[in-house]
């Protein structure tokens, strides 16, 4: 019945976001009675926080796996495959991105508990091989806030677009073929792009 719940919760607060989430609707989706929810949270900001967790834990799995590869690549070597592994992820859970998005939009201690919790961590993986690899001098110098971002929206609008890019190409940006063009795509663009050249 928690799983249920939480993940409910996830869709209705990536949906229309905390202040307009509704408990008994959460419930509703759960096919649980509305005093179920209190029995496992006490309030409508624990739960969020739980959905939150859940929504970006698959990246937290992937990375307790494969972040201690990394240690064995090269700086652009696992620079691109951190790329590759986010790229997937935002396609396979896009209510995580979806729930930051809602939070953006009206910044407070939400926000603040997402970005101490969940983004900086994640940032903390990229951050040191982007700085190890322009130490080294294989990474050309670069603003990392701005490419981190870059990544970010270029990563996540595509998946997201899926309204806009049907008509426009016609195209499902979810099909497991578009999502493997476009983890291709971006791992080549932004490896591209931040590789130093020879002088």
């Amino acid at each position: 019945m928690r799983e249920k719940i939480v993940s409910a919760a996830a869709q209705e607060f990536a949906t229309v976001g905390f202040d307009a989430a509704s408990v008994l609707r959460i419930a509703t989706a759960a096919g649980v009675h509305h005093p179920h929810i209190y029995y496992y949270f006490r309030s409508k900001e624990e739960l969020w926080r739980e959905a939150s967790t859940r929504a970006f834990a698959p990246i937290f799995d992937r990375v307790a796996v494969e972040g201690p590869k990394l240690a064995f690549l090269g700086p652009i070597e696992a620079c691109e495959h951190a790329i590759r592994t986010f790229t997937r992820f935002s396609a396979e859970n896009p209510l995580a991105a979806l729930i930051v998005t809602r939070e953006t939009l009206n910044p407070g201690s939400r926000l603040d508990w997402l970005t101490e919790h969940l983004l900086t961590p994640l940032h903390q993986i990229m951050v040191p091989l982007l700085e190890h690899g322009m130490a080294v001098g294989v990474i050309r110098p670069i603003p990392i806030p701005h490419f981190m971002q870059s990544m970010v929206g270029a990563v996540v609008s595509f998946f997201s677009s899926g309204p806009a890019l049907r008509p426009l190409y016609g195209i499902d940006p979810l099909s497991p073929e578009s999502i493997e063009r476009h983890v291709d795509f971006m791992a080549s663009l932004l490896i591209e792009g931040i590789r130093a050249r020879p002088a």
